[in-house]
């Protein structure tokens, strides 16, 4: 299972053309993913931007305040635990450039929080 988290991860580091130079796996239960995003999200442009991932939780994007060590968690991206790595991208693009289709506001694939 870690082996295919480790994949797993990697084929969304490489969709998101990061090179996965500032990502890790944690392999303890539950295993858990970082990834940290090139960007800022329009909601908090003076944050830096993590996208994390849990075995039982799936995919989340975070935000850390400048000079903070704590993640905030914003959205999570609904439906499967492991969605196919092009889809994890095309999430994260949105939420960096905000461009939310109309079918998301009435049925949201991503749920925020806060």
């Amino acid at each position: 299972m870690k082996t295919l988290a480790l994949d797993y991860a990697l084929r969304v580091t490489r969709e998101l053309g990061l090179s996965g130079e500032s990502s890790c796996v944690d392999r303890d239960r539950p295993l858990r993913v970082y990834i940290a995003v090139d960007g800022t999200l329009p909601d908090h442009p003076d944050c830096l931007v993590a996208l994390l991932w849990t075995e039982r939780r799936g995919w989340a994007i975070a935000v850390e305040e400048p000079g903070g060590a704590e993640l905030t968690v914003v959205a999570h991206l609904g439906g499967a635990v492991e969605p196919p790595p092009r889809t994890v991208a095309r999430w994260v693009r949105r939420l960096l450039t905000d461009q939310r289709p109309a079918h998301e506001v009435d049925r949201p694939l991503v749920r925020r929080v806060g």
